[in-house]
């Protein structure tokens, strides 16, 4: 038996049991559902959804100790360890919901997070993943959030933190400018272009010019990933359909890619793929679903919460960069299918999470509430509020 079986198995076994735990907790989740659909029918309390969204946050960076963020909270094991890679790019997100509400408790966790990820650096500048094992991802990742730092709150940044990331990261590349050695399962994945995104970006911050060269070749490979159809080869963590959450991540990068460089292939090239996700979307599923092949036919019916967050976020930005309206109208509707689905409960565990799946035993995180679907969460509506990712649209 797997471990996601074993898991299903274990569920039904505590909801037929006598134990009040999981019962409680369904309980709660019922009545709070009835809760998110009042509290999504009045369109001026879009802060309630991402105050609740930030304090579980906190509550998973209090969980994690020492000022990383708990990967994730499992309804049967709790809290999971500190996470580096998401606690990296958290710090962006944090970032601006500060600017934006002032909230001093946001600053301390920049500050708590920023001292972590150095305390926990690899000699070589990498950064490894809960097994302990160096990871091109992990590193791009945290790389995000200190190019970000260096560039909109340079009192906060450290530059040789980032400088020793970029270059662990270049010494690494492939010839080709993609990723193999150190990267899952030791194969090139495409939505690695929010690595090649960010080391571009880093080459720049640096002063650096290899360093950028190899941000750029990485970006460069990825088009070449491109199907006539708009999809993207090498998309998913294994052999299997990939999720929504790593098809959207091809679009953050490539999108995060242009507004580096200017190079309107990768504009181009996110759009493509974009539109074909809207028709979809619009014209068949309603809801983009979980998981996709490459004939953009549905693999996995359940949704992917995490990948509707992020692709709300890349809606509202595709909207401005594009003039298209269609794309703000997506963008809004995902996230008012996401706030009806944010969990409002008492339980400081669950309250502001969002499930991995829904239903939340569907296959990506079942049984979780990951912290980067919550990141992205807030992402997404502060796309919505006007605090744009984007450095050149962003508010001070």
């Amino acid at each position: 038996m797997d471990q996601n079986a074993a898991e299903i198995a274990n569920f039904k076994v505590l909801r037929m049991s006598k134990s009040w735990i999981i019962p409680r907790r369904l309980q709660t989740l019922c009545r709070s559902a009835i809760w998110g659909q009042q509290l999504q029918d009045a369109a001026d309390l879009d802060e309630h959804y991402i105050d609740a969204a930030a304090e579980w946050l906190l509550e998973a960076q209090r969980a994690g100790g020492g000022g990383g963020f708990a990967h994730s909270y499992h309804l049967l094991h709790g809290w999971q360890p500190a996470y580096p890679e998401t606690t990296g790019y958290i710090i962006p997100t944090l970032h601006r919901l500060r600017r934006r509400n002032g909230n001093p408790a946001l600053q301390a966790s920049i500050v708590a997070a920023v001292s972590w990820l150095k305390a926990i650096q690899n000699s070589d500048g990498s950064f490894s993943d809960l097994q302990g094992l160096p990871q091109v991802f992990d590193t791009g990742q945290i790389l995000l959030g200190l190019n970000y730092l260096a560039e909109c709150a340079p009192g906060l940044a450290d530059e040789e933190m980032l400088a020793r990331a970029a270059r662990w990261l270049r010494s690494v590349q492939e010839s080709d400018g993609s990723f193999v050695k150190h990267a899952y399962n030791n194969v090139a994945h495409s939505y690695y272009v929010r690595v090649g995104a960010a080391l571009t970006a880093a080459g720049r911050l640096l002063s650096d010019n290899e360093i950028r060269r190899a941000g750029q070749a990485n970006l460069s490979w990825t088009l070449t990933q491109q199907q006539a159809n708009g999809f993207f080869r090498n998309l998913s963590f294994d052999r299997s359909p990939p999720f929504l959450h790593t098809m959207v991540y091809a679009i953050e990068g490539l999108l995060d890619g242009h507004l580096e460089t200017g190079d309107a292939s990768l504009l181009a090239a996110a759009i493509r793929f974009a539109e074909q996700l809207l028709a979809v979307s619009q014209n068949r599923d309603e809801v983009l679903r979980s998981q996709y092949n490459d004939e953009f036919m549905v693999a996995n019916g359940e949704k992917c919460l995490v990948g509707l967050a992020q692709w709300a976020g890349v809606c509202f930005r595709l909207a401005r960069l594009a003039g298209e309206g269609n794309y703000r109208n997506e963008a809004t509707r995902t996230v008012a299918f996401l706030k009806a689905r944010q969990l409002r409960t008492s339980d400081r565990n669950l309250r502001g999470g969002f499930w991995g799946s829904d239903p939340l035993w569907g296959r990506y995180m079942r049984f979780s509430i990951p912290n980067w679907g919550v990141k992205f969460f807030i992402d997404a509506m502060l796309e919505k509020t006007g605090f744009s990712s984007d450095r050149r649209h962003a508010s001070s």
